[in-house]
């Protein structure tokens, strides 16, 4: 039996490119270091997708408009490291990742 590691991936993940859904929190402010964040990510113009690349087996967040902070711009061997990870980076920020959209 030959052991193939791509269909073993495939059938464990959802999709290689998911979106965080971002809220503010209720009674809160979105706030980042200089003071405010894109309100697009709020209102579906704009998202934060966390995207899987093949070639190097590793996670990635970006923005579908826009650079992404410095703190974003890691990369995580699990998608559940890039989501904990960017849960407590928007949580210092008012913020919360209401659902995944994979």
């Amino acid at each position: 039996m030959i052991y193939d590691i791509e269909a073993r991936r495939k059938s464990k993940m959802l999709d290689d490119d998911r979106v965080l859904v971002l809220r503010v929190i209720e009674g809160k402010k979105a706030a980042d270091a200089a003071g405010k964040l894109d309100p697009r990510l709020f209102s579906g113009e704009n998202r934060l997708h966390a995207v899987f690349d093949p070639r190097t087996g590793m996670w990635n967040m970006k923005y579908e408009m826009g650079g992404l902070p410095g703190a974003l711009q890691v990369k995580f061997m699990e998608f559940s490291d890039l989501k904990s990870y960017a849960e407590e980076y928007f949580k210092t920020r008012n913020i919360e990742i209401v659902d995944v959209l994979a």
